[in-house]
């Protein structure tokens, strides 16, 4: 695990921690501002969470490490863990987005391994952006 990976980790166990706390709404008065549109704004810890893991999960596919993306990979995709929906585990859910930049570092052992992690995310979890990286790890695996 290189530097990068490392990071990233510490990245979720600091989030798992300070993104844990009290929120100021609850999980209805989200999905109304989801559907509303108002009051859909991101948490501050939420939204430097999402940068953060973004940028990071970029400076992997740049520096071009295949460890590494697949060390990322099972820890994005290993979040959320729980069914009860929250705020939280909707930002974890919200980076599955970041795996698929990591297809073309994976063998095809790796993608095969991946394919299997995204069998343990929780059904509720599974939005457009999961069901978007299965479709590109499918073709990945149909075209070798």
């Amino acid at each position: 695990m290189t530097e990068l990976s490392e990071k990233l980790k510490e990245i979720y166990g600091k989030y798992t921690e300070q993104g844990s706390g009290e929120r100021k709404r609850s999980l209805s008065e989200l999905v109304k501002g989801w559907f509303s549109g108002k009051g859909k704004e991101t948490m501050p810890v939420d939204k430097e969470f999402m940068e953060i893991v973004t940028e990071y999960a970029g400076r992997i596919v740049k520096e071009g490490d295949r460890e590494d993306s697949l060390t990322a990979a099972e820890l994005i995709l290993g979040m959320p863990k729980t069914k009860k929906f929250s705020e939280q585990d909707l930002c974890f859910a919200a980076m599955h987005s970041n795996v698929a930049q990591f297809i073309p570092l994976f063998t095809d052992d790796d993608v095969k391994a991946v394919r299997e992690m995204t069998q343990k995310v929780p059904k509720q979890y599974r939005f457009p952006v999961y069901k978007d990286l299965v479709k590109a790890l499918d073709e990945r695996l149909k075209a070798d």
